[in-house]
């Protein structure tokens, strides 16, 4: 063991085991933002020089899609009629001509 580790445990000795829990999510968290940020980075590299889909496709499978309602949304507001939204697209494209 180091002694800057031996350190750093002497020093989280003196925590509230909630300050203990709070510095392992600040750790899990930062280690897992740095793997992230390194993929995505060699993702990108990899990329711009030439690695073909099918070796992409072999470092990360995109989701498979099997319900198109999987991905839908609810954004239309209720108060907002569907036909409202058509006559105004027709006057604003009638407005361009």
């Amino acid at each position: 063991m180091t002694p800057q580790l031996t350190d750093a445990i002497a020093a989280i000795k003196t925590l509230s085991p909630l300050e203990r829990q709070q510095l392992v999510q600040i750790l899990i968290q930062s280690d897992s933002d740095l793997n992230s940020q390194t993929d995505l980075k060699n993702l990108s590299n990899q990329f711009l020089q030439g690695i073909s889909l099918t070796q992409l496709l072999a470092i990360k499978t995109p989701p498979t899609i099997d319900n198109i309602k999987d991905i839908s949304t609810n954004c239309w507001p209720p108060e907002d009629s569907i036909e409202d939204f058509l006559a105004f697209l027709k006057q604003q494209r009638q407005g361009v001509n």
